[in-house]
């Protein structure tokens, strides 16, 4: 299998240099799940496929720093980025095509859910059909929007954090294809892919979980950081970073809005969506870590503290990402054999970033 050296994408992100030899192949190996194992999850860490993945929501990270969430028709020039939005406003659209069933013994998962994935499943393949799209994307971008969940469970009715780590990595490949993104400003194009496509998808997930009551995978109630998400309080956390706009001020701001459209960051943002589905209860009672993180000073010990806590809590864990079908891109060459789990029962992709033992961040202590 044929490789290419990283030099460009490595050398923009930051901590990494063309020194380290990273390389990916240029004909990936398909997908598959393969991080069913704590042994595998801990070595898929140290892959060249996973170290160019961080390395690029790293640099996403700085690069968006300071800048607010892309709202509105997309008028740029980039046909990946079109079609990626495209994508998601028509799955918003086919949500009114699968109504939800009367169903009043069950709090969460209304089973229309699962003929609306089923739908995206006939639909979404096709989608990705552009002449110009490189022909190595659809084989490793699509399996981790359809067998990844992307958005969410069809059998368990749920979403949560692993199935949004699914869809990051999934523009991810459109970046490492060379469809999307590059040097100079077409860095811009990569930024976009956060501040505009991965805004329309949380979107889409929040309509799917207000619509269908999918219920949060792998929830762990008050000790965790949110029911649903992580990388938006990470993105949303480097908007803000040297920012005038103070933890506690974005706590107390979430509750304000009339409509998400007029937040400009992804913490606020998912604060917002919080107060949606968590209510009854003091925000203290409810979310506690959050509620820790409000009261520090500033961003940039926040930032930090969840960059630690995505590397331990959701890669690091094998709850949140045995679900994930990876491919070459993301592991890179010698992509291991699908295993059989090391545990007998399992929940699933999904999962929520949670601190056992102490509601409150380490880094806030």
């Amino acid at each position: 299998m044929t490789a290419q050296p990283l030099e460009g994408l490595m050398q923009k992100n930051g901590e990494s240099s063309t020194s380290h030899g990273v390389y990916l192949p240029t004909d990936p190996a398909p997908p598959r799940p393969c991080l069913t194992t704590d042994s595998a999850v801990a070595q898929w860490h140290t892959s060249p496929g996973f170290q160019a993945f961080w390395g690029w929501i790293k640099r996403r990270s700085e690069r968006i720093k300071g800048k607010n969430i892309l709202r509105g028709r997309y008028e740029g020039e980039s046909q990946g980025i079109k079609i990626l939005m495209d994508m998601l406003d028509q799955m918003m659209d086919w949500v009114e095509e699968v109504p939800i069933q009367p169903q009043s013994n069950q709090r969460f998962g209304n089973l229309a859910f699962r003929s609306y994935i089923k739908l995206v499943e006939e639909r979404l393949p096709s989608l990705f059909s552009s002449p110009d799209m490189p022909s190595t994307l659809p084989p490793q971008i699509l399996p981790l929007l359809l067998e990844s969940h992307a958005f969410g469970h069809p059998v368990r009715i749920d979403y949560g954090t692993g199935h949004e780590l699914a869809f990051v990595m999934a523009l991810y490949t459109c970046v490492i294809s060379g469809w999307i993104g590059g040097e100079g400003e077409k860095e811009e194009e990569e930024d976009e892919l956060i501040l505009r496509v991965f805004a329309r998808y949380l979107d889409l997930t929040t309509l799917l979980q207000k619509t269908y009551r999918l219920e949060p995978a792998g929830s762990h109630g008050v000790w965790g950081l949110d029911d649903y998400c992580f990388l938006p309080y990470l993105f949303g956390s480097a908007q803000l970073l040297d920012g005038s706009l103070t933890p506690t001020q974005s706590l107390s701001l979430a509750s304000t809005y009339q409509s998400p459209s007029e937040i400009k960051d992804f913490y606020t943002l998912s604060l917002y969506h919080l107060s949606l589905f968590k209510s009854g209860a003091a925000f203290s009672e409810h979310s506690p870590l959050l509620w820790s993180l409000s009261l520090m000073k500033d961003w940039v010990k926040i930032h930090g503290g969840l960059r630690k806590m995505f590397m331990a809590e959701v890669v690091g864990k094998k709850v949140v990402v045995q679900g994930l079908w990876i491919g070459g891109w993301l592991w890179g060459d010698d992509l291991p054999e699908s295993t059989q789990r090391d545990d007998v029962v399992s929940t699933g992709i999904g999962g929520r970033a949670c601190l056992d033992g102490s509601t409150k961040a380490p880094w806030a202590r």
